[in-house]
């Protein structure tokens, strides 16, 4: 039987709703993912840090610790919609200020830090959906903690171009998540800096929202009792989207329109890292779903830094680039990504030791990412397990050929079928 991996999970819990929905899909995918800590990065970490703890306790999981952690750096050194002041908001204050306070540690860089210290592994896995600002803040400050962190998965980045990451939005353009703090994004990936041995990246063009059959099977959980997990983070996206709705000023007031909590989610930018992890984890018989490339080196343009321009022309703060060395044609890049940036540098002038990443740049096929973001809701529901209907994994089917292909070879009706599709 398989030991689920231990795990350190950093949101910025509050402003938006994939945070929700990816500490629902962590908290119920123990059979992998071993939830050891979250830590609340932020504008207002000590709130976000509550809004977790209060997730995870309607969850019936209040035996997972919550810390606070760092807060984001200045507006100066911010990018995108993150250097805007008063953008972000917090559209669950109300909700997350509701009824008694839950314990959260005050200092929980220092809590995760003895956690670590004090584990006999040294092959922890950090998963972090927000600006890596408490991640460098604890490879500075203990180092040897740090150093049992084997495996970094990031949500964040953005080195597709030609699609719409966001609504109206067209690639290539700044992501969130990087935008908030892109010079402790760079910093770890410097390899003087970073501990790391294995770092992935899951960026926004993976990212598609849950719907239809997959979603109503987290809104029956939720609604029948059936599942207190799913029941939380039902609960917190309600409360998201009234708050959003209602209003205009919010980054997010827009997704809180155009998304309706019982019949769909919003966009799963943040629940794809969890997804990875998972992918990365599970038999060995289960196919890949997301197509991953090895980049020798990424990087992410700061403030300050020269020929940056204006919104909306490009680049700017936050903006990914590609290695100039970087050799992937158009013709191998999935569906989700026609296209890589334009936008590259040459790690002989940037100021870190450039170490590998891998990156995820979409799915391997339709049918593989339907496979995804259904086992996704499927885990958020708690109704995930090795039934027919619900596989342990993703196997794609085989191509199928007709019993009869009247006197034809398989492959004279396979080059048939070619014809046709052209």
């Amino acid at each position: 039987m398989q030991i689920a991996q231990p795990v350190i999970y950093d949101t910025d819990y509050g402003p938006f709703v994939d945070d929700v929905f990816a500490l629902g899909l962590l908290a119920n995918s123990g059979d992998l993912l071993d939830l050891k800590y979250v830590l609340a990065t932020g504008e207002n970490p000590s709130l976000g840090a509550q809004c977790a703890a209060k997730h995870l306790d309607l969850a019936n999981r209040n035996d997972i610790p919550v810390g606070i952690g760092a807060e984001f750096p200045g507006y100066a050194q911010r990018g995108g919609v993150c250097s805007i002041p008063g953008l972000l908001g917090f559209a669950l204050e109300e909700r997350c200020s509701e009824g008694s306070d839950q314990p959260v540690d005050a200092d929980g860089l220092a809590a995760v830090a003895d956690l670590l210290e004090n584990s006999d592994r040294d092959d922890w896995w950090y998963i972090v959906v927000g600006a890596q600002s408490t991640l460098k803040k604890l490879v500075e400050d203990y180092p040897e903690a740090a150093d049992k962190i084997s495996t970094l998965i990031v949500m964040g980045g953005n080195w597709c171009a030609d699609f719409q990451p966001y609504p109206d939005v067209v690639a290539p353009t700044d992501e969130t998540n990087i935008a908030c703090d892109p010079a402790a994004a760079n910093a770890l990936v410097d390899s003087n800096f970073s501990p790391f041995d294995k770092i992935y990246y899951v960026p926004v063009a993976v990212a598609d929202e849950i719907g239809g059959e997959d979603y109503i099977k987290i809104v029956e959980a939720a609604n029948s009792g059936a599942d207190l997990g799913a029941a939380a983070t039902l609960d917190f996206y309600k409360a998201w989207s009234t708050a959003g709705r209602a209003d205009p000023d919010l980054l997010i007031h827009l997704e809180a329109l155009t998304y309706d909590p019982e019949t769909e989610s919003t966009p799963q930018f943040d629940a794809c890292a969890i997804m990875l992890a998972i992918e990365l984890l599970d038999d060995e018989s289960c196919e890949d779903r997301l197509t991953l490339f090895d980049f020798d080196a990424v990087h992410f343009l700061e403030a300050g830094d020269d020929g940056l321009q204006p919104f909306p022309q490009a680049p700017r703060s936050a903006f990914s680039l590609v290695p100039e060395s970087l050799d992937i044609k158009d013709s191998e890049l999935p569906d989700q990504c026609p296209s890589l940036t334009e936008f590259s540098f040459d790690p002989a002038d940037t100021p870190e030791e450039d170490m590998p990443v891998t990156v995820a740049l979409g799915f391997t096929s339709q049918e593989a990412k339907d496979s995804f973001y259904a086992e996704m809701a499927e885990r958020m529901a708690g109704t995930f397990g090795g039934t027919k209907k619900s596989p342990k994994c993703f196997k794609s089917k085989p191509p199928h050929f007709p019993k009869s292909t009247k006197g034809k070879s398989k492959a004279a009706w396979e080059y048939g079928q070619r014809l046709r599709n052209l």
